[in-house]
């Protein structure tokens, strides 16, 4: 019988044993089997776009379950395409560094040196100390600055900033309703307002199912704040070519599959996705005011607990002026900043802008791309002095005389610091994937096979595409779903004789769309750290600004898009591709 019980006790242990294995080394042991797994078809059917497609699923499995780093995983087609002879070595590693890489590094130092000035700081706390501290009005302010800041460095970084603003605020505007309650004759009110939740920001919940351990959760005033800085954050990166990674990622896959257009310029997509930004950013703040702050139900507890009063505002007013004036005056460095910042976005928009001939037009015949002022811009950066101490260096006080060199507006120290290189090679890595699938004819392939779908209208097909690309990107990197989606989209573009930005623009857009799940963006998995935001309370609230901003997309781009890139026409370009393979 005593046997009998240790081999049982044996087996559970072995049994438990195997599972903590692979609970353990379930990266190593997926990075081993999933290329096993694709062997067969490989074997099977050895042609070019088999291959091609083995790479392509290695790479998407090892991105989605994120095995190795991510950029890491975008150096695989360096190995595997000249070894399966899909591209050359050459080919493949130009693909990690062009024109488009170029404006993201150019476009990142100069996010970073507006951050390492402080100059965001100004420019957010200036806006909301115009506009005023009501719930409303801060809302609306920080909803208009951190789209506009994001426009022009990463979502992370728009986020991160904020935060410290918005947790500063509610905490001032916490205190005095604490201090307030200390007054005999409004006790009675405030007691009400403090159990609707009025400038509180976190409350304590107990979980009577379990073993009675107490959480912390935001109430609904402070997850407002949060989830439209969030949301903002990711609704301004689309506003700009820079603002983040799926836009550049579209415009390297664009332009190395139709050679013979004109190409993405900065001027373009900034007219073109500037009215879906905006209004997507002002859907976003009517539904964070009705779903959290009570806005049109003026009796509810949300509403109740959203009224700052005259007292709340000062407060709240006092905290941002205070903030504001701890930034002292204006600086040498910011102003610089400032005007290398104002400089490359006027050169960037007056390099090609079709209305009138464009400073690039005048001074070469040569092709200007958008990575020249960005650079030039950076190259400035090393050049200007952070301060100015050398006009002193004549002074009759012997104290101003400057001692040493001052190092200029940004330091490679800070750069190689602060600047994400595992982005550059993402960015790479997916533009190989789109050579290389139209080089193999994989994506033409795939493109074909999707052509019954053309029976349907346009605008069906473009809505099908928003919601499939919406629902996966919301898994996995907003950069590795475009890497993967935007070359298939192309070539079924061709098949279908669609224009291709008809359908690769708002499935740009919809790759960075991604608002239920941490995992799906940085700014997600900031605020659900910073405001112990439970996943599924975040999956709720994301489902309406998915709703919205695909409607958007779908309705938007068909009416203005027609104006900025005549979509309706099937272009001569577009073709040449296919006859080339033919």
């Amino acid at each position: 019988m005593e046997d009998e019980d240790t081999e049982r006790r044996e087996k559970v242990n072995y049994g438990r044993l195997t599972l903590i294995f692979l609970g353990t080394y379930w990266k190593i042991l997926f990075a081993i089997l999933w290329p096993l797994l694709l062997l067969p078809p490989l074997i099977i059917y050895n042609y070019m776009e088999v291959r091609c497609a083995f790479v392509v699923l290695i790479m998407a499995g090892y991105w989605i379950t994120e095995v190795f780093p991510m950029a890491i995983t975008s150096l695989i087609p360096i190995v595997l395409f000249p070894c399966f002879g899909i591209l050359n070595t050459a080919e493949t590693c130009s693909c990690y560094m062009n024109d488009t890489i170029m404006v993201f590094i150019g476009g990142l130092i100069l996010a970073v040196a507006i951050e390492h000035c402080n100059l965001h700081l100004r420019i957010a706390l200036g806006v909301m100390k115009i506009v005023g501290c009501s719930h409303s009005r801060l809302l609306a302010s920080l909803c208009v600055v951190t789209t506009f800041i994001s426009m022009w460095v990463s979502n992370t970084a728009a986020t991160a900033m904020m935060l410290p603003i918005i947790f500063a605020v509610l905490r001032e505007l916490e205190e005095v309703s604490a201090t307030a309650m200390m007054l005999p004759i409004i006790f009675a009110v405030l007691r009400e307002l403090e159990e609707a939740g009025f400038a509180r920001m976190f409350v304590e919940v107990t979980d009577l199912r379990g073993d009675h351990e107490s959480t912390i959760r935001p109430t609904k005033i402070t997850m407002s704040y949060l989830l439209i800085t969030a949301y903002s954050a990711t609704f301004g990166g689309t506003g700009t070519l820079v603002g983040t990674g799926t836009n550049l990622t579209f415009k390297g896959i664009y332009e190395s599959t139709f050679p013979m257009t004109e190409g993405i310029n900065f001027t373009a997509w900034m007219i073109a996705s500037f009215p879906q930004m905006v209004l997507n950013s002002f859907c976003t703040w009517l539904y964070v005011r009705i779903a959290f702050l009570g806005y049109l139900r003026p009796k509810s507890k949300d509403a109740l607990a959203a009224t700052i009063g005259k007292e709340g505002e000062i407060i709240a007013n006092n905290v941002v002026k205070e903030r504001y004036s701890n930034l002292g005056p204006i600086s040498f460095h910011e102003i610089s900043v400032a005007i290398l910042f104002m400089m490359c976005i006027f050169l960037w928009i007056f390099r090609k802008p079709g209305f009138i001939i464009g400073w690039s037009e005048y001074i070469t015949d040569i092709e200007v791309k958008d990575s020249t002022p960005v650079i030039f811009a950076s190259i400035l950066m090393f050049f200007i002095p952070k301060y100015p101490a050398f006009i002193y260096s004549w002074s009759k006080d012997p104290t101003k005389r400057p001692i040493k060199s001052s190092e200029g507006l940004i330091t490679w120290k800070v750069i190689e610091t602060k600047m994400p290189w595992s982005l550059m090679f993402l960015l790479g890595g997916g533009f190989a994937i789109s050579k290389g699938s139209v080089h193999s004819s994989l994506a033409r392939l795939i493109g074909q096979s999707l052509t019954p779908l053309k029976t349907l209208p346009p605008i069906i097909i473009m809505a099908c595409i928003c919601l499939f690309v919406g629902i996966i990107t919301e898994f996995t990197s907003n950069v590795g779903i475009a890497n993967i989606t935007l070359p298939v989209i192309a070539q079924m573009s061709i098949a279908m004789e669609l224009h291709p930005m008809y359908l690769m623009v708002p499935a740009t857009l919809m790759c960075s769309f991604s608002f239920r799940l941490p995992v799906g963006t940085p700014p997600n998995a900031l605020i659900t750290v910073a405001g112990h935001i439970p996943t599924k309370w975040l999956m709720l609230a994301g489902c309406v600004p998915s709703l919205y901003s695909l409607l958007i997309q779908v309705l938007l781009f068909p009416v203005w898009g027609v104006y900025i890139y005549d979509i309706y026409e099937f272009p001569d370009w577009a073709r040449q591709p296919q006859e080339e393979e033919n």
